[in-house]
């Protein structure tokens, strides 16, 4: 079936060029090159579908409707739009090896570290003693990055690789350095008194290894999120200049009613840490008690949705299921406005209904918040890999490995089905095997990449690594990938469906 057309009035920019479909023109600056008709209605077609590679028999059949052609004529179509482009032909035309074709453009801009101090805040001590503190302990360093990563002149490395470490002594601060790359760290700790919470926090100049200012707080109760506030601001303050003095506070976490439903919900998030299903019932429970608590906590409904998705497998959840939790993480983004964690969970969940423009857009929605997230920039590399731009989807995973040095395995995941998706097969398995313990629907990934590769021992094996996994019996890869992967284009679908058919037959 031929792709329905669009509007012929767009004008699209890619490289140096300009195609303006209204008025047929392709020019480089003032000067314009020549197509001949279907030459010019196929490189439209690309524009149209600019970073998604465009099966062949889309392209023939949108081009070439009512006519039979082979093969021939689109190969010669693609070598005339190429030499009109020039030296950046090649370039900007990918030929992707028995697939299709794709048109490189310019890709919405990534936010760069480049010239920007890198600050890391480690885990924070808890010298009470008391495991219970930890969560609160946790959640205090955890918002304090919330906080300074607002700032646009600033890049905060992810929690989940700058809490690799504690509170180091000053010995210790070049390992840490060596190993997550940040220019400062913020170091710190909690101590518990039955008036309060004492906080101490340092701001360490991690090339010179020396101290460049330290403080010491004291809260009561609630009183700690102000100090969180303040912390945040005299911080800012001795990294860079000319920041928006109240930055911080308009975009700070809207404090919860009692230090109770705080906990509950700093406890909830460590047990939900790295999205490996490590303990959402528990979480589940935790997060419903901090709501009954504060029913206008709005990050305690974005994580109960989270919770409940994880619970019910992700995609694999029930299409009721799905909805209910978007009602909850929606509520949740109309309390907390002003926080990512909300229209990032609502865009995971609306992408496993195949709502992928509403996906895309509630990530943009949560990467203007905070585009320093690198989960949620992780998450457009699965999301754009989804929607057919597997080679705009790498750019944003390998920034959120530069954001998040020590990253979880689903990293991994993701850069593995974008580089499928490129048909780089061999470095698709090498992404894929990088995690020690692979579950049975990336087991089928990796078997479909052997296949492809005409390894046929390998996909074989990993498909029974699949089929035998003792947490998912009967586990199906070719019914799994047909009825849990939502990829937007059936194309892209069927390209993966192919890998892991013939692996099975071997």
């Amino acid at each position: 079936m031929a792709a329905e057309t669009m509007p012929a009035d767009q004008v699209f920019e890619f490289g140096a060029f300009r195609l303006d479909e209204r008025k047929g023109i392709l020019a480089e600056g003032s000067e314009q090159r020549f197509l001949r008709p279907k030459a010019h209605s196929l490189l439209a077609h690309l524009a149209r579908n600019m970073g998604r590679v465009v099966p062949k028999s889309e392209l023939m059949d949108t081009v070439w409707p009512d006519v039979y052609v082979t093969e021939d004529s689109l190969t010669q179509s693609i070598s005339e739009i190429r030499k009109a482009l020039g030296a950046e032909g090649q370039e900007l035309i990918r030929t992707v090896s028995r697939r299709g074709y794709m048109l490189n453009g310019k890709p919405d801009a990534i936010p760069e570290t480049t010239g920007q101090p890198i600050v890391a805040v480690l885990r924070f001590r808890n010298e009470s003693g008391d495991p219970a503190r930890q969560p609160i302990v946790d959640g205090f360093a955890e918002d304090i990055i919330t906080g300074l990563a607002h700032y646009g002149s600033l890049t905060v490395l992810a929690r989940n690789s700058s809490f690799q470490f504690a509170s180091y002594e000053p010995q210790s601060w070049s390992e840490v350095t060596a190993r997550i790359g940040a220019d400062y760290l913020v170091e710190g700790s909690v101590r518990w008194s039955d008036s309060g919470a004492v906080v101490a926090v340092s701001l360490i100049d991690a090339k010179q290894l020396r101290q460049l200012w330290g403080e010491r707080y004291e809260a009561a109760d609630v009183e700690v999120f102000a100090v969180q506030r303040e912390i945040g601001e005299q911080i800012v303050n001795r990294l860079v200049s000319r920041l928006d003095a109240d930055s911080i506070a308009r975009s700070a976490v809207k404090p919860a009613a009692s230090l109770a439903a705080y906990a509950l919900v700093t406890r909830a998030v460590a047990d939900m840490r790295g999205h490996n299903y490590h303990r959402p019932q528990s979480a589940r429970a935790d997060l419903e008690l901090a709501i009954a608590k504060d029913p206008t906590y709005g990050l305690a409904y974005a994580y109960l949705a989270l919770a409940n998705l994880m619970e019910g497998g992700y995609g694999r959840a029930p299409k009721k299921v799905l909805e209910e939790t978007l009602e909850t993480a929606t509520k949740g983004t109309t309390l907390a406005p002003t926080q990512a964690v909300g229209p990032r969970v609502t865009s995971l969940i609306r992408l496993f209904l195949c709502r992928h423009a509403g996906a895309e857009a509630d990530l943009r929605r949560a990467l203007s918040i905070n585009h320093y997230d690198a989960d949620a920039v992780e998450q457009m590399g699965f999301l754009l890999t989804l929607r057919g731009k597997p080679l705009e989807a790498l750019d944003w995973i390998g920034r959120a490995k530069r954001l998040n040095p020590i990253f979880p395995d689903w990293y991994h995941y993701d850069a593995g089905l974008a580089l499928y998706g490129l048909c780089e097969f061999a470095a698709a398995a090498e992404a894929f095997e990088q995690p020690i313990r692979l579950p049975p629907w990336v087991e089928g990934r990796l078997a479909a990449c052997y296949a492809q590769m005409g390894k046929m021992d390998k996909a074989g094996l990993h498909i029974e690594k699949a089929r035998t996994n003792p947490d998912h019996p009967n586990f199906d890869p070719l019914h799994d990938a047909e009825h849990f992967m939502p990829f937007e284009h059936r194309a892209d679908l069927d390209h993966l469906l192919e890998g892991i058919a013939q692996a099975m037959r071997a």
